[in-house]
């Protein structure tokens, strides 16, 4: 009963996020900040692969999210595609991008590698923010639609209100961490880890971990395009201020707090991310300040995270009631 309490806890927390539009119907507000922590969820789970199962920090991860964003918003605007079928070829198009840029970045090793990335990020935001003609610039590329409604028999279900895409971001971010879980737990994740711990030993040992860095950096920018697209169909309007280098370091830092190479982290991360500024709104100007401030304590005196606090506090307590004496 103990060992499944954990999966208990997950679908009760699944069930009340279903439930979020019932129970939040008269505060739209919160209904706004859940579908931002799925926004902000889909890409961290991308660069969690990366960095916390595969040791890649990348600091461009938000470069390829604006792929995927402005590729949908193409299709969708100017070529007049369906939602679904525009977000598959930008989450494609993000990961085939990654991949290529991988295999260049791969030459290079530690913190090279991490400047390498910053310099594709930032080479993409330039692109984003100056080719005018498929971008539309500074300016943004406004006008992206919400998902196409559903028809069944004489019912429609649109896709416009909040409380209905909600689902459409809630059913993303729970994709991503469903891919997350199948390639920790697969040949994929094993490897990755073996890469992770002693990268030199893995291909003494006939482990082509060139090939096995790019697919898990295609997977982990594929989840960053999906993550963009989500965000510009949620905003209506794809911005090159979204994919920024700071934007990028806000990544990490989500990833890095929840507790990388947690399955949760992410998630956590996120609703830190997203929900503790709002909750600090009562300090005004200094809100920004006493966020800092705690994400610096959660960085020194917890290195493994809010995931890892949770996971250490769950063990102490299964530890007591162990020892806890029988009547």
């Amino acid at each position: 009963m103990r060992r499944c309490l954990p999966h208990l806890l997950l679908a009760l927390c699944l069930v009340v996020l279903l439930a979020a539009p019932q129970w939040a119907s008269n505060q739209p507000y919160l209904l706004h900040m859940l579908v931002l922590v799925c926004v902000m969820a889909v890409p961290a789970v991308g660069l969690n692969l990366m960095l916390g199962y595969s040791g890649l920090v990348s600091l461009g991860h938000m470069g390829f999210a604006g792929i995927g964003a402005y590729v949908a918003a193409v299709l969708m605007v100017d070529a007049h595609w369906d939602f679904w079928s525009s977000l598959t070829a930008a989450t494609v198009a993000a990961g085939l991008a990654g991949a290529l840029i991988g295999i260049v970045c791969f030459r290079f090793r530690g913190h090279f590698f991490m400047i390498v990335t910053l310099a594709f990020g930032l080479m993409l935001h330039a692109v984003m923010n100056n080719w005018d003609a498929v971008t539309r610039g500074a300016a943004g590329f406004a006008g992206i639609p919400r998902p196409s409604p559903i028809h069944w028999g004489d019912s429609i279900f649109s896709f416009g209100p909040l409380n209905h895409f909600y689902y459409v971001a809630l059913g993303l971010a729970c994709l991503a961490f469903v891919v997350q879980y199948g390639v920790v737990n697969s040949h994929l994740g094993r490897v990755l880890g073996a890469i992770r711990q002693d990268e030199p030993l893995a291909r003494s040992r006939g482990v082509n971990t060139l090939l096995y860095k790019t697919v898990i950096f295609a997977l982990g920018t594929g989840l960053a395009g999906m993550g963009g697209v989500l965000q510009v169909c949620f905003l209506r309007v794809a911005a090159p201020a979204s994919f920024t280098m700071q934007e990028s370091i806000n990544m990490v830092l989500i990833v890095i707090i929840g507790g990388a190479g947690s399955l949760v982290g992410p998630a956590l991360g996120a609703l830190l991310y997203v929900g503790l500024p709002e909750l600090l709104r009562m300090a005004n100007e200094w809100r920004l300040v006493v966020f800092g401030f705690l994400l610096v304590l959660i960085t020194l005196y917890a290195p493994t995270g809010l995931a890892g606090i949770l996971s250490t506090g769950w063990q102490k307590l299964s530890h007591r009631k162990d020892k806890a004496p029988t009547p």
